[in-house]
This record gives C-alpha cells, structure tokens and sequence, in this order.
C-alpha cells in the first residue's frame, strides 16, 4: 500500500489543483448558504463531489473497476451517513449548544457507518472489500436477489 508522502510526491501539481478546486467548492457553497440556504442544500444534496471523485479516480488509475467499486461503496454508505442530520437535529431541538450538537453527530454519523458495515457484511455485501474481484462478486450477488 502506498504511504501518503509517496503519494504526494508521485503528483503533487494534480493534487495541489484538486486541493485548491475543493476548497473553492466549499468557500463559494458556504457564501451562498448564508444567502440561500435551499440553493446551497440542493447542490450539495447533488452528489457532486462523489461524480467527481468517481471521474478522478478512473481519469488518475484506468481502473472502471475501482471507480464502480468506489461509486457502490459511497451507495451504500450514503443511508448510514444521514445519520449525522438526524442527531445534529434531534440534539439541537434539545437544547444543545451547536458544537455539542455538531460533536455528537459525527460522532454518531461514525457509530452509524461502523454499524451500517457490519450489518451489510451479515447480509453478505462487504463493502469494506476494494478488489475488482469483490465488485463483481457484489453485482453478480445483487443479480441473483
């Protein structure tokens, strides 16, 4: 497995230009939130990031199969991850403080994935495998329910 610095040194003009885009992302969605807070949502409710993170993957490897595994991967994980607006919701309603609110949802929203995992795993889909072999095992599986 490739550490981060091998990473970084490999292509770090790319990832500099990712870096900067992400975070001008971010800056321009948090200006207009707090001039529209629907506009904003609704972009973000647009898996964007996952579209483009799908693309750069395969554009950066050659590897569909990754890519596919990558896109079912954040499928899945999208049901245990709203488990972060419900808590912050529910927290905030009771009269939490927002970084109260705010901590206890991520960490929620982790409990939830972790939990999610396993779950998925006992129904024999291990989204925790990242082979080609494990995409197409988990297509053929989803095939024959």
């Amino acid at each position: 497995m490739e550490t981060i610095l091998s990473i970084l040194r490999q292509d770090w003009q790319s990832l500099l230009v990712k870096g900067i885009g992400t975070a001008l992302f971010v800056i321009v969605l948090t200006e207009v939130a707090k001039r529209n807070a629907y506009v904003s949502a609704v972009v973000i409710a647009f898996p964007l990031m996952t579209v483009l993170t799908v693309a750069n993957l395969y554009f950066d490897t050659g590897d569909a199969a990754r890519a596919s595994k990558f896109a079912y991967t954040t499928f899945w994980l999208i049901v245990a991850s709203l488990a972060f607006f419900i808590v912050l919701y529910v927290a905030r309603i009771l009269g939490l403080g927002f970084w109260a609110a705010f901590s206890i949802a991520v960490v929620g929203t982790v409990a939830s994935i972790i939990a999610f995992t396993l779950v998925l795993r006992e129904l024999g889909i291990d989204i925790t495998k990242n082979t080609p072999d494990a995409v197409a095992k988990e297509i053929d599986h989803d095939r024959t329910d």
